[in-house]
């Protein structure tokens, strides 16, 4: 019930920025980020309508995946919202829907020499650094020129951006973040026509992320309480 009710309220808070920005509501769409979730409060959330988790951590996705699947098997949908490291691409490869985190030519390399072996194409995001040398991402000046580059990989589909804004205790302060990068994926339509989505927002921050044009939010400590390490 717990779930159920943080669900129902991110929901109501989603509707109301979409209405705020004239967005339809169904556009947004909810990625529960599970990272230090245990499998059973995973099925309490699909139960309470959530089907898209995303994990960070390609090793505890590997464990964890067996025992949802085992019980939900293709009810679920799993995206990877984590940094990406070569030698962990073949937990995620064949498993998730979308990776969300796209961000080195060598790690697209090994994605789609395993999605081309698989027989798939690898839906993926770019993500986009926000300033922070601490985290992963391409810089906003860089990012035509790595997604030119990814066009050689012919099972990898690039799809849309993501961000990580950095942390401020007053959520408009990532506002500008969120804006700088809907601006960045509407001058780059033009050139790669299939650039749709947005991955921008999470617990502290997504019902700004949707007033900015947000298309995927990835909302963890709001719907499944402080992380249990």
């Amino acid at each position: 019930m717990e779930i159920a009710r943080s669900l129902q309220d991110i929901r109501e808070k989603i509707f109301r920025a979409a209405v705020r920005a004239n967005r339809d509501p169904a556009g947004i769409r909810i990625v529960a980020v599970s990272k230090t979730v245990n499998p059973e409060r995973i099925i309490e959330a699909y139960d309470a309508g959530i089907d898209t988790f995303g994990e960070s951590y390609a090793q505890e996705f590997r464990d964890k995946y067996p025992t949802v699947d085992s019980i939900l098997g293709r009810k679920v949908k799993w995206h990877f919202v984590g940094r990406i490291q070569r030698n962990k691409v073949k937990y995620i490869v064949g498993k998730v829907e979308l990776i969300h985190s796209l961000d080195n030519i060598n790690v697209a390399d090994e994605i789609n020499g395993r999605a081309e072996r698989l027989g798939i194409n690898v839906q993926a995001l770019i993500e986009v650094n926000a300033g922070e040398q601490s985290k992963g991402g391409v810089d906003f000046e860089n990012v035509k020129g790595f997604i030119e580059s990814l066009r050689a990989f012919q099972n990898i589909e690039i799809g849309g951006l993501m961000i990580m804004a950095p942390y401020f205790n007053a959520p408009e302060m990532a506002r500008s973040y969120f804006r700088k990068l809907r601006i960045l994926r509407d001058d780059l339509k033009g050139d790669f026509p299939k650039l749709n989505q947005l991955s921008m927002g999470m617990s502290a921050d997504f019902e700004v992320a949707v007033e900015e044009g947000s298309t995927i939010v990835r909302i963890g400590t709001a719907i499944f309480g402080p992380r249990r390490q």
